[in-house]
């Protein structure tokens, strides 16, 4: 027989059965299973980045690098020979702002080559050169100096130089692979870029500012002032030049420009000459007097008595219409240069 102490004891039991909330449970279950759920979310985060760093950087970084722009200040080729020259170029690589403020470019070789020339749908690199490391933030200056050049394809370097020759503008192509820096991610990035710069357009211009007579002269009869427009920013060592000197379509002497190096601008460089016979001494005076014009040509370009085959082949093609003016600067009030 149950008293009524025992049926107090009995409701007091019935009363340990009460449901949990839903807060209870919630708690109860992250309490059993805390170490599933740190691991699913390390899967996550993992996730995330691996779609973040292969996913959404490599586009965002190859972004800010097509943004740039470079600009050519000056370029020059150097000490030539049948099989090398020395590179030199001064550049400003424009736009690595905003977001590219402080990313870090690391030095990449990258390829030069004419824009519009393709082989088997491919370019035909001129040459290849390095690119040394950047830092982002404002502009960014690109300074090489007497790079040693192998000449690896001497087809397209003489196309090269023949445009050069040749042209009034021309595009050349630059192409690399690099790795850029944003932080502590990096990511590989290719740099495509086509820079308009100003050919030296057959040399059209030229003027014989002086000429003068020579006797008893082993190097020639007639040496002078010749003044050289290169509207390029291009400077070129070229050595000894070879004249091919004709009036008229009569052939009248040959002559020379010693260790000609053309430099961007308008500058006089000397020159000596063999005319022949007697008669065409008389007939250059009188061009000169009337300021009629010679047609120039050249039979190549030689250092130290080895011609140089791809700095010969767009001379050798080219024919100048070039006047005798010696109050040249007098009448445009300028000095010689």
């Amino acid at each position: 027989m149950s008293t009524s102490s025992d049926r107090k004891v009995e409701e007091a039991g019935h009363i340990s059965h009460v449901q949990l909330t839903r807060g209870q449970r919630v708690k109860a279950h992250f309490r059993k299973w805390w170490w599933a759920h740190l691991i699913n979310f390390c899967v996550f985060v993992v996730v995330v980045m691996i779609v973040a760093v292969y996913g959404i950087i490599p586009p965002v970084a190859q972004k800010l690098i097509d943004k740039t722009t470079l600009s050519i200040n000056a370029f020059s080729i150097t000490s030539p020979t049948g099989t090398s020259f020395k590179l030199g170029m001064d550049g400003t690589i424009k736009g690595a702002t905003g977001p590219a403020d402080h990313a870090v470019i690391d030095s990449f070789p990258v390829k030069l080559f004419l824009d519009d020339v393709r082989v088997n749908g491919d370019i035909r690199p001129i040459l290849e050169f390095p690119v040394p490391k950047a830092h982002g933030g404002g502009d960014i200056h690109v300074l090489q100096k007497d790079i040693p050049i192998s000449i690896t394809d001497e087809g397209a370097l003489d196309q090269y130089a023949s445009r050069l020759m040749d042209s009034v503008e021309m595009r050349v192509g630059l192409r690399g692979r690099t790795t850029i820096h944003l932080g502590a991610i990096h990511t590989d990035v290719n740099y495509n870029e086509v820079v308009q710069l100003k050919g030296l357009n057959k040399l059209t211009g030229m003027v014989i500012t002086k000429y003068t007579l020579h006797t008893n002269n082993s190097e020639g009869n007639v040496g002078g002032d010749v003044l050289i427009p290169n509207p390029t920013v291009t400077t070129i060592e070229m050595g000894d030049v070879g004249l091919k000197i004709s009036y008229k379509g009569a052939a009248m002497g040959t002559g020379v420009i010693k260790n000609l190096i053309l430099k961007p601008g308008n500058h006089t460089y000397g020159f000596m000459s063999h005319i022949t016979p007697d008669d065409n001494i008389l007939k250059l005076a009188t061009v000169a007097i009337q300021k009629d014009s010679l047609t120039i040509g050249s039979n190549g370009t030689s250092i130290n008595g080895v011609k140089i085959p791809w700095l010969s082949k767009p001379l050798v093609t080219m024919e100048s219409t070039v006047p005798i003016n010696t109050d040249y600067f007098k009448e445009k009030g300028i000095s010689p240069s």
